[in-house]
């Protein structure tokens, strides 16, 4: 994952849709009416999130959904936890 999505997960939108999509598949109707933006706003954030891997589509019933990419979840969580491992190590030694 680059640090710019990483960065922008911490926007309104994106983890406004993220928060969405933690707890079910939704279509990009779907989303956009949940939280009151509009379709291309919500299509250019899904685009930003599925370029990065986190978030994945199918087709279901003719509609498109959109899920969170779980691999790629995976592996961030993996990767912050290691991060966290060693920042504990390294503040655990003498900063100078």
């Amino acid at each position: 994952m680059n640090v710019p999505v990483f960065c922008d997960l911490g926007t309104t939108q994106f983890s406004a849709i993220v928060a969405l999509l933690e707890k079910r598949h939704r279509s990009q109707r779907g989303l956009s009416d949940a939280l009151g933006m509009s379709q291309p706003l919500v299509s250019h954030h899904l685009r930003i999130l599925r370029e990065a891997g986190l978030v994945t589509s199918t087709v279901c019933e003719g509609i498109t959904v959109y899920l969170l990419g779980a691999g790629t979840l995976r592996a961030l969580s993996e990767r912050l936890a290691r991060m966290t491992r060693q920042a504990e190590g390294i503040a655990r030694g003498a900063p100078c």
